[in-house]
Protein backbone atom coordinates (compact mmCIF):
# COMPACT_ATOMS: atom_id res chain seq x y z
CA UNK A 1 0.00 0.00 0.00
CA UNK A 2 0.75 3.59 -0.83
CA UNK A 3 2.07 6.04 1.63
CA UNK A 4 -1.12 8.13 2.43
CA UNK A 5 -3.51 5.10 0.89
CA UNK A 6 -6.51 4.69 2.42
CA UNK A 7 -6.74 1.83 5.05
CA UNK A 8 -9.50 -0.75 4.91
CA UNK A 9 -10.75 0.50 8.22
CA UNK A 10 -10.86 3.89 6.24
CA UNK A 11 -12.72 2.98 3.48
CA UNK A 12 -15.08 0.69 5.63
CA UNK A 13 -15.69 3.91 7.58
CA UNK A 14 -16.68 6.20 5.00
CA UNK A 15 -18.67 3.38 2.96
CA UNK A 16 -20.96 3.72 6.25
CA UNK A 17 -20.79 7.30 6.08
CA UNK A 18 -21.68 7.55 2.25
CA UNK A 19 -24.46 5.09 2.66
CA UNK A 20 -25.87 7.04 5.52
CA UNK A 21 -25.61 10.85 5.12
CA UNK A 22 -26.15 11.02 0.94
CA UNK A 23 -29.20 11.97 1.02
CA UNK A 24 -29.16 15.18 2.92
CA UNK A 25 -25.97 16.04 0.10
CA UNK A 26 -28.91 14.99 -2.28
CA UNK A 27 -31.30 17.70 -0.83
CA UNK A 28 -28.55 20.31 -1.30
CA UNK A 29 -27.88 19.83 -4.83
CA UNK A 30 -31.90 19.63 -5.61
CA UNK A 31 -32.27 23.21 -3.65
CA UNK A 32 -28.99 24.42 -5.03
CA UNK A 33 -30.83 23.98 -8.53
CA UNK A 34 -29.37 20.74 -9.73
CA UNK A 35 -32.31 18.57 -11.91
CA UNK A 36 -32.75 15.18 -10.53
CA UNK A 37 -29.81 13.65 -12.61
CA UNK A 38 -27.46 15.93 -11.96
CA UNK A 39 -28.13 16.35 -8.26
CA UNK A 40 -27.33 12.44 -8.26
CA UNK A 41 -24.12 12.65 -10.37
CA UNK A 42 -22.74 15.32 -7.77
CA UNK A 43 -23.18 13.63 -5.12
CA UNK A 44 -21.63 10.06 -6.82
CA UNK A 45 -18.48 12.43 -8.13
CA UNK A 46 -18.64 13.81 -4.34
CA UNK A 47 -17.99 10.55 -2.90
CA UNK A 48 -15.72 9.38 -5.72
CA UNK A 49 -13.50 12.56 -4.63
CA UNK A 50 -13.37 11.26 -1.40
CA UNK A 51 -11.60 8.04 -2.13
CA UNK A 52 -9.39 8.88 -5.22
CA UNK A 53 -7.57 11.63 -2.95
CA UNK A 54 -5.71 11.35 0.16
CA UNK A 55 -8.87 12.26 2.30
CA UNK A 56 -9.28 9.53 3.97
CA UNK A 57 -5.53 9.32 5.28
CA UNK A 58 -6.74 12.76 7.00
CA UNK A 59 -9.95 11.47 8.39
CA UNK A 60 -9.62 12.63 11.47
CA UNK A 61 -8.57 15.94 11.81
CA UNK A 62 -10.83 16.76 8.44
CA UNK A 63 -13.19 15.74 9.98
CA UNK A 64 -13.99 18.35 12.26
CA UNK A 65 -17.68 18.82 12.33
CA UNK A 66 -18.54 15.69 9.32
CA UNK A 67 -21.67 17.86 8.04
CA UNK A 68 -19.83 20.50 7.23
CA UNK A 69 -16.61 18.92 5.70
CA UNK A 70 -19.06 16.83 2.93
CA UNK A 71 -20.83 19.77 2.06
CA UNK A 72 -18.12 21.64 1.40
CA UNK A 73 -16.65 18.97 -1.30
CA UNK A 74 -20.28 18.67 -2.50
CA UNK A 75 -20.07 22.86 -2.97
CA UNK A 76 -16.43 22.22 -5.07
CA UNK A 77 -17.57 19.68 -6.60
CA UNK A 78 -20.66 21.53 -8.17
CA UNK A 79 -18.42 24.35 -8.79
CA UNK A 80 -15.66 22.89 -10.65
CA UNK A 81 -18.03 21.25 -12.60
CA UNK A 82 -17.75 22.34 -16.59
CA UNK A 83 -19.85 20.01 -18.39
CA UNK A 84 -21.10 16.41 -17.67
CA UNK A 85 -18.97 13.50 -17.75
CA UNK A 86 -19.89 9.25 -18.51
CA UNK A 87 -20.48 7.36 -15.06
CA UNK A 88 -17.16 5.40 -16.08
CA UNK A 89 -15.09 8.35 -16.19
CA UNK A 90 -16.62 10.01 -13.43
CA UNK A 91 -14.54 9.49 -10.47
CA UNK A 92 -11.33 8.74 -12.44
CA UNK A 93 -12.16 4.85 -12.58
CA UNK A 94 -12.15 4.87 -8.33
CA UNK A 95 -14.23 1.88 -7.21
CA UNK A 96 -17.50 3.72 -6.32
CA UNK A 97 -19.79 2.93 -2.82
CA UNK A 98 -23.26 1.34 -3.47
CA UNK A 99 -25.55 3.85 -3.03
CA UNK A 100 -29.11 3.28 -3.89
CA UNK A 101 -29.90 6.76 -5.54
CA UNK A 102 -33.33 5.52 -7.09
CA UNK A 103 -35.91 6.73 -4.78
CA UNK A 104 -33.80 10.16 -4.08
CA UNK A 105 -36.36 12.08 -6.22
CA UNK A 106 -39.38 10.04 -4.82
CA UNK A 107 -38.29 11.02 -1.16
CA UNK A 108 -36.83 14.32 -2.17
CA UNK A 109 -40.27 15.23 -4.02
CA UNK A 110 -42.52 14.50 -0.25
CA UNK A 111 -40.14 17.21 1.21
CA UNK A 112 -42.03 20.65 2.65
CA UNK A 113 -40.79 23.36 0.48
CA UNK A 114 -39.97 26.53 1.95
CA UNK A 115 -38.83 29.57 0.18
CA UNK A 116 -37.38 31.02 3.13
CA UNK A 117 -34.82 27.56 3.80
CA UNK A 118 -31.74 28.14 1.85
CA UNK A 119 -29.98 24.96 0.58
CA UNK A 120 -27.44 25.34 3.34
CA UNK A 121 -30.61 25.03 5.79
CA UNK A 122 -32.28 22.32 3.82
CA UNK A 123 -29.13 20.44 3.79
CA UNK A 124 -28.38 20.71 7.77
CA UNK A 125 -32.18 20.34 8.54
CA UNK A 126 -31.85 16.91 6.58
CA UNK A 127 -28.91 15.79 8.02
CA UNK A 128 -30.15 16.05 11.43
CA UNK A 129 -33.30 14.09 10.77
CA UNK A 130 -31.27 11.55 8.74
CA UNK A 131 -29.17 11.35 12.58
CA UNK A 132 -32.59 10.98 14.27
CA UNK A 133 -34.02 8.18 11.70
CA UNK A 134 -30.79 6.57 11.92
CA UNK A 135 -30.42 6.62 15.80
CA UNK A 136 -34.43 5.25 15.83
CA UNK A 137 -33.54 2.43 13.60
CA UNK A 138 -30.46 1.36 15.48
CA UNK A 139 -32.62 1.37 18.92
CA UNK A 140 -35.47 -0.78 17.04
CA UNK A 141 -32.98 -3.27 16.12
CA UNK A 142 -31.65 -3.98 19.89
CA UNK A 143 -35.47 -4.36 20.99
CA UNK A 144 -35.70 -6.28 18.00
CA UNK A 145 -32.87 -8.83 19.48
CA UNK A 146 -34.20 -9.30 22.62
CA UNK A 147 -38.05 -9.96 21.32
CA UNK A 148 -38.92 -6.72 22.63
CA UNK A 149 -39.71 -5.14 19.55
CA UNK A 150 -43.38 -4.72 20.28
CA UNK A 151 -42.36 -2.94 22.97
CA UNK A 152 -40.83 -0.35 20.66
CA UNK A 153 -43.20 -0.19 18.48
CA UNK A 154 -45.76 1.01 20.91
CA UNK A 155 -43.22 3.77 22.56
CA UNK A 156 -41.92 4.65 19.11
CA UNK A 157 -44.01 8.12 18.95
CA UNK A 158 -43.18 9.00 22.37
CA UNK A 159 -39.54 8.67 22.62
CA UNK A 160 -39.16 12.53 22.15
CA UNK A 161 -42.43 13.86 23.44
CA UNK A 162 -41.34 14.43 26.73
CA UNK A 163 -43.98 15.01 29.24
CA UNK A 164 -46.91 15.76 26.62
CA UNK A 165 -46.83 12.14 25.42
CA UNK A 166 -49.95 10.70 27.92
CA UNK A 167 -50.72 7.55 26.22
CA UNK A 168 -49.09 5.34 29.44
CA UNK A 169 -53.00 3.98 30.23
CA UNK A 170 -53.79 3.34 26.21
CA UNK A 171 -50.38 1.49 25.72
CA UNK A 172 -50.55 -0.51 28.97
CA UNK A 173 -53.71 -2.10 28.14
CA UNK A 174 -52.82 -3.10 24.46
CA UNK A 175 -49.47 -4.55 26.05
CA UNK A 176 -51.17 -6.31 28.58
CA UNK A 177 -49.08 -4.34 31.71
CA UNK A 178 -49.25 -1.95 34.56
CA UNK A 179 -48.75 1.90 33.40
CA UNK A 180 -46.65 1.82 36.50
CA UNK A 181 -44.40 -0.13 34.18
CA UNK A 182 -45.01 1.18 30.58
CA UNK A 183 -43.70 4.34 32.51
CA UNK A 184 -40.26 2.68 33.34
CA UNK A 185 -40.16 0.74 29.79
CA UNK A 186 -40.19 4.37 28.21
CA UNK A 187 -37.72 6.36 30.96
CA UNK A 188 -35.27 3.17 29.53
CA UNK A 189 -36.47 3.66 26.14
CA UNK A 190 -35.73 7.49 25.98
CA UNK A 191 -32.14 6.70 27.90
CA UNK A 192 -31.03 4.69 25.53
CA UNK A 193 -31.79 6.34 22.55
CA UNK A 194 -30.11 9.06 24.11
CA UNK A 195 -27.20 7.36 24.55
CA UNK A 196 -27.23 5.70 20.93
CA UNK A 197 -27.80 9.84 19.55
CA UNK A 198 -24.74 10.74 21.56
CA UNK A 199 -22.97 7.44 19.82
CA UNK A 200 -23.97 8.35 16.22
CA UNK A 201 -23.43 12.36 16.48
CA UNK A 202 -19.54 11.20 18.04
CA UNK A 203 -19.00 9.45 14.70
CA UNK A 204 -19.63 12.94 13.20
CA UNK A 205 -17.43 14.96 15.33
CA UNK A 206 -13.65 15.17 15.43
CA UNK A 207 -13.19 14.74 19.48
CA UNK A 208 -15.79 14.05 22.20
CA UNK A 209 -15.82 17.49 23.51
CA UNK A 210 -18.00 18.61 20.33
CA UNK A 211 -20.29 16.04 20.81
CA UNK A 212 -23.25 17.47 23.07
CA UNK A 213 -22.34 20.86 20.93
CA UNK A 214 -23.56 19.66 17.84
CA UNK A 215 -25.82 17.79 19.18
CA UNK A 216 -27.74 21.15 20.51
CA UNK A 217 -26.55 22.84 17.06
CA UNK A 218 -28.59 20.04 15.06
CA UNK A 219 -31.46 20.12 17.63
CA UNK A 220 -31.69 23.65 17.56
CA UNK A 221 -32.50 24.08 13.52
CA UNK A 222 -36.09 22.43 14.59
CA UNK A 223 -36.39 25.49 17.91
Amino acid sequence: MQEGSPTAEHRAALATICQTYWYPLYVYARRFGKNEDDARDAVQECFAHLIAGNHLRDADPLRGRLRSFLLTVLKNTILQEHERQSAQKRGGGVAAIPLDLRDAEGRYLLEPVSADVSPDQAYERKWALTLLETTREKLRASYRAIGKESLFTALADALTEGDRWTGHEETAKILGMEAGAVRVALHRMRKRFRDLLLEEVATTVSNDGDVRTELAYLMGLFA
